[in-house]
């Protein structure tokens, strides 16, 4: 009896036990599921979507920032959030790897991330292989911390030649207006120029790496929209045109507005309007546009070399 007795014991102490087990299972598979339920409905952050942004109609401007990013430019990202400004990063691969936060950042709030080489040499020095090094490994670098690969190139000093375009196979993006913030480094003076000088369609030159560049931002944000300017990426500032690789670029050049001809001159035959002249066009149609060059407006890819007054970039 004894025996039996101990016997139906431990069957119970063995039931109890698997069902205490089964329970357990049975709640970390609810909390593995609620958790999985959580993970789907957290989608990951994605940039916003791309604006069509028409800047033969709208006064357009690109700000442009070189050599970062550094220890000013998640400061430099607050200003241009709280403004709705959209800018181009042309940063170097050998200064991504300590502001993989703040690269990603860019990309998440609508920022253009560019391709500025790994570490700053004048590409025309270099050979092909050391040109294409340059470009490939920040490439790299860039789309691993951004989750974007980017599509423009600007070539260190703004140095660039046939060969080197070739080598890139990207856009080549230069200036239009140089604010030479990287000499003077004031506040006041990278205000004044970057306020003043810009025209529509242009692409406005700074430097995220310097203070004064990034203390300057806020007041030039607000000069240029009371002078009417939208402020847009180099892509958008080209209207997703497809630039041509190779090719270098400094602003964008309106299109010319077509008007129609003036009416036929007085004292021709009833009935019959008067014919062409050397010039003109006929009655009705349109005017040829202006032989000017319309956008994109790509530059020659001549020799182009850092010079004293502009060895920006």
């Amino acid at each position: 009896m004894r025996t039996t007795k101990y016997a139906i014991i431990g069957v119970g102490v063995l039931l109890a036990a698997g069902c205490s087990h089964a329970e357990r299972h049975a709640r970390t598979a609810g909390q593995h599921a609620t958790l999985g339920r959580k993970a789907q409905a957290t989608p990951s952050p994605a940039p916003p979507p791309a604006r069509k942004i028409d800047c033969d109609r709208v006064k357009c401007v690109a700000l442009t920032f070189d050599d970062g990013p550094g220890p000013y430019t998640a400061r430099l990202l607050d200003t241009l959030k709280k403004d709705g400004v959209r800018a181009t990063f042309f940063m170097l691969g050998e200064n991504v790897g300590a502001h993989r936060d703040v690269v990603r950042r860019m990309a998440l709030e609508g920022q253009e991330v560019a391709n500025h080489s790994w570490s700053h040499p004048d590409l025309t020095t270099l050979s092909t292989a050391e040109v294409r090094s340059q470009i490939q490994r920040t490439q790299k670098v860039i789309k691993d911390a951004s989750g974007m690969a980017p599509t423009l190139v600007r070539p260190p000093y703004g140095s660039t030649n046939k060969r080197v375009g070739h080598a890139v196979g990207m856009p080549l993006i230069l200036w239009s207006v140089d604010t030479l913030d990287w000499r003077y480094r004031n506040v006041t003076r990278d205000t004044r120029v970057g306020i003043k000088d810009p025209e529509a369609g242009g692409i406005v030159l700074f430097h995220d790496i310097h203070k004064p560049s990034v203390d300057s931002i806020p007041k030039v944000v607000e000069g240029l929209k009371k002078r009417g300017f939208t402020f847009v990426t180099v892509s958008e500032l080209f209207g997703g045109e497809r630039l041509t690789g190779g090719q270098t670029y400094t602003e964008r050049v309106t299109k010319p507005a077509q008007v129609n001809a003036n009416p036929p001159p007085s004292g021709s035959p009833a009935g019959s309007p008067a014919g062409p002249t050397p010039g003109s066009t006929a009655p009705g149609s349109t005017a040829p546009a202006s032989p000017a060059p319309t956008s994109p407006g790509p530059v020659s890819p001549g020799p182009v070399g850092p010079s004293p007054a502009s060895s920006a970039g």
